[in-house]
């Protein structure tokens, strides 16, 4: 396992780009939210507002199994084409409990104290400044309101992507190398729980939750991972014939993650709850 040391953590991926390959990944992290949804603790007439909600996820969800309670919820993201189709989708399901808005999880457009439940789904560790966006989910919360999110643990925990990223690195000159992924940023002992009593939050819990990544073949997994998203910016500096080179080793690094024919990569999330 490498890491890289003295290299800024920051994103340098294009969301709104990002909107039409996202829903690739959706399959993959949906038993994150289902279990949010379980976490979060919904009941009837509930306002509840999904910070960082993508192309529509865990709202859609959450949406389709309490519709029938009265709920309200509001997805917010701050890519103009993931909201796009994320209303796009809830408007074919009519789902009119539902919206979705493009709005700063730093700059939250809500008065104090409007929801009674707020969600976010792998969106806190990739923002510009995680602690003012948890100091504004914080602020829109109810008394006694819940706030319910996940966040990646560690990087080298994410296997599946971590694998080819260590690979990458290895190949590549260091002066090349890219920023230091962010989305493992708040995977770190303590990191999470340090940024929630920051935000003022007294009665929280923080547990791990494992994510199994399954893939039918060696290609599916490469092609999930390296066509968006994080990874492919970095493989495509490299020319065609270093970007098959590094494949090649990368298929035979990936046969010690094969399981009954499949491709297995396991993924170590963190699952908080915390109260107002």
């Amino acid at each position: 396992m490498s890491t890289q040391e003295n290299i800024p953590e920051e994103s340098t991926i294009n969301w709104n780009d990002m909107a039409e390959a996202f829903d690739r990944w959706l399959p993959y992290i949906q038993p994150v939210a289902e279990a949010l949804i379980d976490l979060a603790d919904i009941s009837a007439g509930h306002r509840i507002l999904d910070v960082a909600s993508g192309t529509g996820e865990p709202s859609l969800t959450l949406a389709r199994r309490h519709h029938h309670q009265n709920i309200q919820i509001i997805g917010i993201d701050g890519a103009e084409a993931m909201v796009q189709r994320a209303n796009q989708k809830a408007e074919a399901e009519g789902l009119s409990c539902l919206s979705f808005q493009q709005m700063s999880a730093e700059n939250l457009r809500f008065e104090n104290a409007k929801f009674d439940r707020v969600i976010s789904r792998f969106g806190v560790m990739l923002f510009d400044d995680p602690a003012k966006g948890l100091d504004e989910m914080r602020r829109v919360l109810r008394h006694e309101g819940k706030m319910a999110i996940a966040v990646w643990g560690e990087f080298h925990l994410i296997e599946g992507l971590f694998l080819i990223w260590d690979t990458l690195m290895k190949v590549m000159p260091k002066a090349d190398h890219p920023s230091f992924p962010r989305i493992g940023k708040l995977g770190a002992p303590g990191a999470l729980e340090t940024l929630l009593e920051e935000a003022g939050f007294e009665d929280f819990d923080v547990n791990p939750f494992s994510l199994s990544y399954r893939y039918d073949n060696f290609e599916s997994y490469w092609k999930t991972n390296t066509e968006a998203g994080l990874l492919k910016e970095p493989l495509d500096t490299l020319s065609p014939a270093k970007k098959e080179a590094l494949k090649k080793e990368v298929e035979a690094l990936a046969s010690s993650y094969q399981k009954d024919g499949q491709f297995v990569f396991e993924n170590e999330a963190l699952l908080a709850s915390a109260i107002k």
